[in-house]
């Protein structure tokens, strides 16, 4: 990803008999004067390693795959899903940036006998970090203007960690699914490989500078220490990819153990470069044109689905090294032929720009798109076009301006001053252009609002609630109705007027209700919507990081992940298992089970995954993946009922959100793993989904701030937008209860975006965590004739649960 096509030789080599060059002496003849320059070739020639020099001819194909793997990555990330792999892209330039960087250290070890850390560094820093500042910076600015205020504080932190290029450590450690097309991006997301590379620039000279010491110029020990070293990290990384793909993918992506091995593959093709050039031409053209094929098959076999980067990463990043090795025998016969086209190498000139500034563009259009708050469920690929065409303007501007002419001073530099100038004034100006993306980061950190951490904010959630319980909530809300949804006692006058709803002008906080009038009540009460919003429980900045805690850590299952993992709350040794299947809203009632089953001495454990429906064998469709199938769904659905068996729950409540599947389909398969689990003994139950908003909730209230009232919207719409299928499951198996808690998320028929101090929603559609706390007492109220029901044998089962329906919704109108 950096780099020049080859790299500028190190030093002009000595001459045959250790000199550097001779100058005139007073009578005109050629005489050897003791200049400084002399005495530093000397001892470079006595220490140089004997082995031969690493060709260094600008190299066409390279700058041509260059432009094909930055091609594809921009492709992959506007959603074109013709190319399902496109990511790997970024694999490719892995192997080219360590065959670059390995072939210019030994050319200076072999020129010199030692390495020049500072002067690799200052080089480096010249021509990555001026460049990769006017990035950050372009990308300050996109954020600011387009991207939620609610989101500024964490992709501040993210310019933090870019600019020392630690970022793919941050997203690693918070399990970012990089291939999650739904969720909306950090704008700097693309950093982590620029990050990858910077380590490896820091240790890979070290250890080879090491070498160098051991080996005392001896160039046998030399090239044997540097191949087993090699060797070493290449098989290691590999091995720890492997693993680490299988069993945390997500962070799998991210850290630079797992991708060592690709930059170690480079490494290989250079140490060997003085062998590649004598392979017969028709051997090394059939070497590149078998690893083109394998570069452009991987954007093609490559999916959403494949578990990478492991061992499938061999296919990119092999077909790379082929194409390097045989390029320089292989001739106009090899794949440069078609590599060294002009628009290729156009392209690949300014790649690493490209590279830079495309996925600002492509953030920024998710969010104006709505992608992930309401919007459309991924970037419609019109956008994303769009905003990589776009991004080549300022990749342009960028290039021809900063990176260019900064790589140019450099060399200018050097013909002018002496070495040790040019090396402090190159480490001087990247350590300059990181402490300024430092600040720029945390520039923006302090324009966003205040917000905790998500750990932060599940730590001091549970002690609001349980300190608050009234009124706070769903706590503050008023019987809805008789029967079973009529849990809660009409509350005083004045807990609702402390909590802002309600109110008849005189200050009496509203009318008060009674048990009867309660219970008379045909439909839930519609609390008054102010536009001034009360003391709220958690402050709105922290509202979206209001989200269940999952133990263990990386138990949700993410976008890349397969494996069904177990999530586990409530009481670990309690007799009653409680289980949750479904996607993240299954999930999110987690918070108010895990207070129910540490009190009732139920254990919880939740299997949920990523947007994946409850739903065996159905294929949903998401982007990115070949054909449009999210095949990790399929796959984990096809291992949860054989983890399901293992738990042997008592009770198990399935839940999902809504897909763009036929509503029939969807319903006659999750009604086959209803039937599995009744088979199994146990209970099940359907929590029905609650209504969608059709914007980020949290980034409407602080968008209008004293105008709550327009983040409110219709209950039946928000419920047309969710849980597709659940009325046709329930049609289905009448037999199985279904939970209902609209009347107590959405009482009446708008919803409002505040409840008893509290805000409803997190997102666009997820309830925040304190809410759902806050539904306790319904939760347990409706859970516990289930549990019961499990200690009963049939048919007395069946007959108790017959057609019940727990809860109460006004609506009666399907979803679909």
């Amino acid at each position: 990803m950096s780099g020049a096509a080859y790299p500028p030789r190190a030093s002009p080599d000595p001459a045959p008999d250790g000199t550097a060059g001779t100058t005139a002496g007073p009578g005109g003849g050629s005489e050897a004067l003791p200049t400084r320059a002399r005495l530093r070739a000397m001892r470079a020639y006595r220490h140089a390693l004997r082995v031969p020099p690493v060709p260094r001819d600008f190299r066409a194909d390279i700058e041509g795959m260059r432009a094909i793997a930055v091609i594809a990555v921009m492709l992959w990330h506007a959603g074109v899903t013709l190319l399902p792999g496109g990511f790997v892209g970024v694999d490719v330039f892995f192997v080219v940036s360590g065959f670059l960087m390995t072939a210019l250290l030994l050319e200076e070890a072999r020129a010199r006998g030692r390495v020049d850390l500072g002067r690799f560094y200052a080089r480096r820093a010249r021509r990555l970090l001026p460049a990769a500042l006017t990035a950050l910076v372009g990308t300050a600015l996109l954020t600011l203007a387009f991207i939620p205020r609610t989101r500024w504080g964490e992709i501040g932190g993210d310019l933090v960690a870019s600019a020392a290029y630690l970022v793919n450590w941050r997203l690693a450690d918070r399990s970012v699914d990089y291939l999650d097309l739904e969720r909306a991006p950090t704008p700097v997301q693309h950093y982590w490989s620029l990050a990858v590379e910077e380590q490896f620039y820091i240790l890979w000279p070290i250890l080879l500078l090491l070498v160098l010491l051991v080996a005392h110029g001896r160039a046998r020990v030399f090239t044997t220490w540097v191949w087993a070293l090699t060797a070493v990290l290449l098989l290691g990384s590999l091995g720890l990819s492997w693993w680490w793909t299988q069993a945390h993918p997500s962070q799998a992506y991210f850290v630079t153990f797992t991708r060592v091995h690709e930059l170690m593959l480079g490494a290989v093709v250079a140490l060997g470069a003085a062998a590649w050039p004598r392979l017969p031409r028709l051997v090394a053209a059939a070497v590149g044109w078998l690893g083109l094929g394998m570069i452009v098959a991987a954007f093609f076999v490559i999916d959403l689905a494949t578990p990478f980067p492991g061992t499938w990463a061999l296919l990119p990043t092999g077909g790379t090294a082929l194409v390097i090795l045989a390029g320089a025998a292989a001739g106009g016969w090899g794949p440069e032929r078609l590599l060294r086209a002009r628009p290729l190498q156009w392209v690949g000139r300014i790649s690493y720009s490209l590279y830079l500034w495309h996925w600002p563009f492509v953030a920024a259009a998710a969010s104006l798109a709505g992608v992930g708050t309401g919007g459309p469920d991924a970037l419609p690929v019109s956008w994303g076009l769009v905003a990589v065409l776009v991004s080549v303007v300022p990749a342009w501007l960028s290039f021809r301006y900063v990176e260019e002419p900064v790589r140019v001073r450099g060399r200018v530099l050097a013909r002018h001053v002496p070495p040790g100038v040019v090396t402090q004034r190159g480490l001087r100006l990247g350590l300059n252009c990181s402490l300024a993306g430092v600040l720029l980061g945390m520039t923006v950190v302090a324009l966003g609002p205040t917000s905790l951490t998500p750990g932060t904010v599940a730590w001091r959630t549970p002690q609001v609630v349980d300190d608050v319980r009234a009124p706070v909530g769903a706590g503050t809300l008023p019987e809805a109705g008789g029967g079973a949804a009529g849990r809660q006692g009409a509350l005083a006058s004045a807990v609702l007027g402390a909590a802002g709803w309600g109110g008849d002008g005189d200050g009496d906080g509203g009318a008060a209700t009674t048990d009867a009038e309660a219970t008379a009540t045909a439909a839930p009460v519609q609390p008054e919507i102010p536009d001034e919003l009360p003391t709220l429980a958690v402050p709105l900045e922290q509202v979206a990081d209001d989200r269940p805690v999952m133990e263990p850590e990386g138990c949700f299952v993410g976008i890349a992940g397969s494996d069904p993992g177990v999530c586990r709350a409530g009481d670990p040794d309690g007799e009653v298992t409680i289980a949750l299947n479904g996607d993240s809203h299954a999930g999110m009632w987690i918070t108010a089970l895990d207070e129910i089953g540490r009190d009732r001495g139920w254990r919880i454990v939740s299997l949920t995954k990523s947007s994946c429906p409850p739903a065996p064998g159905v294929e949903v469709e998401r982007p990115g993946q070949r054909g449009g199938t999210y095949d990790q769904c399929t796959a984990y659905q096809a291992g949860v009922d054989e983890r399901l068996a293992e738990l042997d729950p008592d009770v198990v409540l399935l839940s999902s959100a809504a897909y763009d599947v036929p509503p029939d389909e969807l319903a006659a398969a999750m009604a086959r793993r209803v039937d599995s689990l009744r088979e199994a003994g146990a209970v099940v139950g359907m929590v029905r989904d609650v209504p969608r908003v059709p914007f980020d909730m949290p980034e409407c209230l602080l968008d209008n701030p004293g105008e709550a009232s327009n983040c409110a919207f219709p209950r039946e719409e928000g419920l047309v937008r969710s849980g597709v299928g659940q009325d046709e499951l329930a049609a289905l198996r009448p037999g199985m209860p279904v939970l209902e808690f609209n009347d107590a998320v959405c009482p009446g028929p708008v919803c409002s975006p505040v409840l008893g101090g509290v805000v409803v929603w997190r997102d666009s559609n997820h309830l925040s965590a304190t809410y759902v706390r806050s539904l306790r007492d319904l939760v347990e109220e409706q859970v516990t004739p289930l549990v019961e029901a499990s200690r009963l044998p049939e048919p007395a089962r069946t007959v108790l649960l017959e057609g019940t329906r727990l809860g109460r919704s006004s609506s009666s109108t399907p979803r679909r």
